[in-house]
């Protein structure tokens, strides 16, 4: 083979190779270059998963933590999701029900047939149904469908709400309304009438006119009355006013309460003893505790009979101060005993307005003790007298 053949051959394989290289750098760059964008791509999609995982686990805890029930259910009944407020209400277990038909494992009436009912039509609906077991309760069920549920998929939603509480406040709050407008109406009517009777004449006859004027002040007593209770009551219960805590040793602070009350002991023919240790002090609201114990002491001369007696006692039990006031009086049905605390509430109405109550002031005696911190209770026994008992907080 002659040189320049040689020459030939070599350059022209010089040239191959050289091409080789640049298409394999070419190659390697286009690699390059899509390995980035995969990589860039495989980082968005991450990224877009993370976001979904975390708006995914943000949405259970709320729903896991909802105090409303709620669970969901696919187009075939089958429960997919429960919180476990759905699971408290329904007295049911996750792993029990998810997975399941929710007529297999679901056992309320109700709930079966808001189901039913949402599989023929698939509106939305809100419904409030009353269960029995164990206790009654008032539940606010409100079923909802899901959009673009698919097959597979949650395709409804059903939110359960105890609203026996929101019922019960509704009740008193109708109760409490009607009380005292029939609490208010009776001393005005009285008045209104006795008002009239002197108008039309009976101003003139001296020998009814001033027994009629002393009613009208009877009636417009009770009416205050009945007005300052409801004030007292109302801040109590709101708590508008701060308790003024302070130490109250007990024996010289009942013993200057009971200076009001001589008058009534002594008509009554009472004998009031008192059983108080010496240097027993309370840590209380002054004011407070006087309205307590006065009221207290009130019933106790009111409902007592004739020659009976009272006791005010007490005694320390760890850091409180029981204290006791007993009479001897007519006592408290026991069928009455549940509900003597509540507003407006009386054994013997005609007897209650006839010695000038007004039906709150052993309501206003149990929130003034549950503001110390203490608790109230009553036992009684007919003909026999009652003791109404609380604690309150014994000074350090």
């Amino acid at each position: 083979m002659t040189n320049g053949v040689a020459v030939g051959l070599a350059v022209g394989c010089a040239s191959a190779a050289a091409l080789a290289v640049w298409k394999a750098r070419r190659t390697l760059g286009s690699l390059r270059r899509v390995t980035h964008e995969a990589d860039r791509r495989a980082a968005v999609l991450r990224a877009q998963i993370d976001q979904l995982t975390a708006e995914r686990n943000q949405a259970a805890a709320v729903v896991q933590s909802m105090t409303e029930g709620v669970f969901a259910v696919d187009r075939e009944g089958r429960v997919l999701l429960i919180n476990p407020a759905a699971e408290r209400l329904l007295e049911v277990a996750v792993s029990h029900v998810v997975g399941r038909s929710l007529f297999e494992t679901i056992r309320h009436h109700d709930i079966q047939e808001l189901v039913r009912e949402w599989l023929r039509h698939g509106t939305t609906v809100t419904k409030e149904v009353t269960w029995f077991h164990p206790r009654e309760r008032k539940i606010r069920v409100h079923r909802m469908p899901c959009q673009d549920c698919g097959t597979t998929g949650a395709c409804m939603v059903v939110v359960l709400q105890d609203v026996t509480e929101h019922y019960r406040y509704e009740q008193l709050r109708k109760e409490f309304v009607a009380n005292v407008s029939h609490e208010l109406k009776s001393p005005l009517t009285s008045i209104r009438g006795l008002t009239e009777t002197l108008l039309t004449g009976a101003l003139d006859d001296p020998a009814n006119n001033r027994r009629f004027v002393q009613l009208l002040d009877e009636e417009a007593a009770r009416l205050s009355r009945l007005i300052d209770d409801l004030l007292a009551l109302s801040q109590v219960e709101s708590q508008a006013i701060p308790l003024n805590w302070s130490t109250v040793a007990l024996q010289p602070f009942v013993e200057s309460l009971l200076v009001s009350f001589r008058p009534g002991i002594k008509a009554r023919r009472l004998a009031v003893t008192l059983q108080l240790p010496d240097g027993l002090a309370v840590n209380a609201d002054p004011d407070r505790l006087r309205q307590v114990l006065s009221n207290l002491l009130d019933n106790a001369i009111k409902y007592n009979t004739d020659g009976g007696s009272i006791t005010l006692s007490a005694s320390r039990d760890g850091a409180w101060a029981n204290v006791a006031v007993a009479d001897t009086g007519i006592g408290i049905p026991e069928h009455a005993l549940p509900r003597i605390f509540e507003r407006f509430y009386r054994v013997d109405k005609a007897r209650s307005r006839e010695l000038g109550g007004t039906g709150l002031g052993l309501s206003i005696v149990k929130h003034i003790v549950e503001a110390h911190g203490g608790r109230v209770s009553v036992e009684s026994r007919t003909q026999q007298g009652s003791t109404f008992f609380l604690t309150i907080p014994l000074a350090s």
